[in-house]
C-alpha cells in the first residue's frame, strides 16, 4: 500500500523502527505459587511453565525485572524497506546490567521503538521498552523452561543467540 499511495519524496509516519531484545528474571511469577493464601501450590509451577513456553506471550514487564542490557536486533527505514526485509534473523549478545553478580534469565523480552522524523523539525521517539512509561503497547515474552533449563549469567558471561522473525503466512 505504501508504494502505491505515497507520492515521490513523501514520507509515512512513523518512518523508522527498531526492534530490541533483553533478558528478565521473573522469580516473582514462580514464588507466587509457594504461598497462595497460605496454601503451598508448588505443583502449579509445572503447569505454568508448560503453558508459558508454548508460545510467545504479551504483557507489560516492569523494568525492575530486567537483568540484562537491551540489544538492538534490527532497524528499518519504513519509507524504503521491502516486504521480504520484515522476515529476518539477527544475532544478539546480552550481558548482565548494573551491579548484578549472577542472575537466572527466565525470559527474553522483545520491544520496539519508533521515530517520527522530518527535515527541519524535532524528532519524536516512542518506545515500548520496559524502561519507558507503560502504554497500551506491551512487550513480547519468550520464556525459557525455568524449572529445567534456565540460563544463569555471571558478571563476565553473556547470553548469545540468533533471533528469527517470520511473518505469519495466514496473514500474507
Amino acid at each position: 500500500v505504501r508504494d502505491k499511495l505515497m507520492a515521490d519524496g513523501g514520507t509515512m509516519y512513523p518512518n523508522k523502527s527498531r526492534i530490541y531484545i533483553e533478558g528478565a528474571n521473573r522469580k516473582d511469577r514462580l514464588d507466587y505459587w509457594d504461598d497462595v493464601h497460605s496454601f503451598n501450590m508448588d505443583p502449579m509451577k509445572e503447569r505454568m511453565v508448560a503453558e508459558l513456553t508454548q508460545e510467545a506471550g504479551v504483557e507489560i514487564v516492569d523494568d525492575a525485572n530486567i537483568s540484562t542490557d537491551r540489544a538492538m536486533l534490527i532497524e528499518h527505514d519504513l519509507n524504503t524497506c521491502a516486504d521480504q526485509e520484515l522476515d529476518f534473523e539477527a544475532p544478539f549478545e546480552l550481558r548482565l546490567r548494573g551491579d548484578l553478580a549472577q542472575e537466572e534469565i527466565h525470559q527474553l523480552v522483545v520491544s520496539f521503538d519508533i521515530d517520527f522524523s522530518a527535515p527541519n523539525s524535532n524528532e519524536v521517539t516512542f518506545s515500548t521498552g520496559c524502561q519507558s512509561t507503560p502504554t497500551h503497547w506491551k512487550q513480547t515474552l519468550l520464556w525459557f523452561d525455568v524449572l529445567h533449563n534456565c540460563p544463569v549469567l555471571g558478571k563476565s558471561d553473556s547470553l548469545k543467540g540468533v533471533f528469527r522473525m517470520r511473518r505469519n503466512t495466514l496473514n500474507h
